[in-house]
């Protein structure tokens, strides 16, 4: 398979790779990758466990391909590495546990019940450090309000909201607030619910058949009959729908044709502006979700978004185009590394002067709301859309 224009070595995406950043090594970098797979595929390089750990460890961030200048599409390279690359067999095991524990909703619940168990007895600090159970917000999570605005009778829009896996179990805020928007804003909403998963978890595992599984039977799901958009508040859910039509062919087109991120369709739609009204939010700080800047190239609409819902521009993070190391569950595979990057990510927030940091991704938000709570850092950490429905409450 032809997979675009050969990368000509030119070296402007080590920059902006977290890995080559974080080591200084070529073969962590996009650059060292495309030569170890070249080389594989042409039989002058062995697929054995070292190149197999260089290959593994990019977060799939994408942030190399805006920076290419041969326009090289990287992410369709390291997608047919994935499945034959050889882990030990336990690895493997673990990971598909991990992407099957993120989509089944009461095992997100009982992590959750516990986490805040060890909170109420003094040992958030303690339980912050842990695999999986320090990226849970335990008893600081936001308490969610009832929708107070019911679906429009005669609505201008109708579309379906993906809300089927875990993410909606941590963060269910987000969800409800793009509801209330949704609603206040004249569209129709049908959730998706019922375990349903795009499988961006998977395919970023190498988990081809359970990706083919997932996909294909969210496309066969009655609530995307006569819709006009497929909604999400993920970053990474939003990136993978888009590119059903690559990955699945037949209905995956029309999904991909349809799939809107939350804050870009409220955008091209055209949202109310909230009336004017005293915010507790304070100065707000943007940070790019990786998939949503790279991949579905959204980068205004956020901030559009954070505009109306504040009266003021948001602070730039610095640093957008690197990302915070959350990456699906890369933070569960290779916590040391995610854990580096989420420290970098919470000193610039800081030196922001923000007390809030807005992001369109549930994991970006929990990775680094932890780095922040490690650090010492006050910062809540809030999805654009529920800052938006906030601020129609309030007016």
């Amino acid at each position: 398979m032809e997979l675009g224009l050969p990368c000509v070595h030119c070296g402007l995406c080590l920059d902006k790779c977290p890995t080559y950043r974080d080591s200084g090594e070529e073969a962590e970098s996009p650059r060292g990758r495309i030569y170890m797979m070249e080389a594989v595929k042409n039989g002058a390089l062995t697929l054995d466990a070292d190149v197999a750990a260089h290959l593994d460890s990019c977060l799939g961030c994408l942030a190399c391909e805006p920076a290419c200048p041969s326009g090289v599409e990287f992410h369709r390279r390291i997608e047919e590495f994935r499945p034959g690359l050889p882990l030990a067999a336990l690895t493997r095991a673990w990971r598909r546990t991990i992407a099957a524990a993120m989509r089944r909703p009461y095992l997100t619940s009982a992590a959750l019940a516990a986490a805040s168990t060890l909170d109420a007895v003094g040992l958030r600090r303690l339980r912050r450090r842990l695999p999986g159970l320090g990226l849970l917000p335990g008893r600081s999570a936001t308490v969610l309000q009832r929708d107070r605005v019911q679906e429009p009778a005669t609505p201008r829009l109708k579309v379906a909201l993906l809300a089927g896996c875990s993410a909606d179990t941590v963060m269910p805020e987000i969800n409800r607030a793009a509801v209330e928007v949704l609603h206040r804003n004249g569209v129709a909403v049908r959730m998706i619910g019922g375990g349903a998963c795009c499988g961006a978890l998977p395919l970023h595992e190498g988990d081809t058949g359970t990706f083919q599984r997932l996909a294909r039977t969210l496309t066969a799901r009655p609530e995307l009959e006569d819709v006009d958009y497929v909604v999400s508040t993920a970053a990474g859910c939003s990136a993978t729908l888009g590119e059903y039509e690559h990955l699945i062919g037949g209905d995956g087109a029309a999904v991909a044709a349809k799939t809107r991120d939350i804050c870009e369709l409220l955008v091209e739609i055209g949202f109310d502006t909230p009336i004017p009204a005293a915010s507790s939010e304070g100065t707000v700080a943007y940070h790019d979700a990786c998939h949503l800047l790279n991949v579905r190239g959204v980068a205004e609409a956020p901030r559009a978004v954070i505009r109306a819902a504040t009266g003021a521009t948001p602070v730039d993070v610095g640093e957008n185009d690197i990302c915070c190391g959350s990456a699906g569950s890369y933070n569960l595979r290779h916590p040391r590394i995610a854990t580096r990057l989420a420290r970098r990510k919470a000193e610039l927030v800081a030196r922001s002067g923000a007390s809030t940091l807005a992001a369109g991704n549930a994991g970006c938000l929990l990775q680094i709301a932890r780095a922040c709570d490690m650090a010492g850092i006050e910062m809540r950490c809030r999805h654009p859309v529920e800052l938006l429905a906030e601020a129609y409450r309030r007016g």
